[in-house]
């Protein structure tokens, strides 16, 4: 039954993976876009990495952080009418995640590469599941 538990808590969680990788991604776009424009295209898709765990117990730890930032912005969002409050929100809770994940020793990028592998490689998510339980 705590398998269980902890089986469906990981389903919420890896919800908000995939929710806040994308948000995360395209923040950390909009301010490296200046250094980047003209540069050349790397590839669409990054190629398969072995994380250590290390690396994985930092993200276990970020998403942690990043689902308990999007519980308290999504209920401020929530209570907001205002669509100029509620794009300011959004950029603040970006931001905290960003943050988040940078202090918990990550960039952004290495915990989107994660976020993403996780999506496709059951292993990976099995052992960061194991981390969160």
């Amino acid at each position: 039954m705590i398998k269980h538990n902890a089986r469906l808590a990981f389903a919420g969680l890896f919800a908000a993976v995939l929710a806040l990788g994308a948000p995360l991604a395209q923040a950390q776009a909009q301010a490296q876009a200046p250094a980047t424009q003209g540069a050349p295209a790397t590839g669409a898709a990054p190629m398969a990495q072995n994380f250590s765990d290390e690396q994985l117990e930092r993200y276990a730890e970020s998403l942690g952080e990043i689902v308990e930032i999007r519980e308290d912005f999504t209920a401020r969002l929530e209570d907001t009418s205002d669509v100029e409050e509620a794009r300011e929100l959004q950029q603040q809770a970006q931001q905290e995640m960003m943050t988040a994940v940078e202090d918990n020793g990550m960039s952004v990028e290495e915990y989107n590469a994660i976020s993403q592998a996780l999506q496709t490689d059951p292993d990976l998510r099995d052992r960061v599941i194991a981390m969160l339980d």
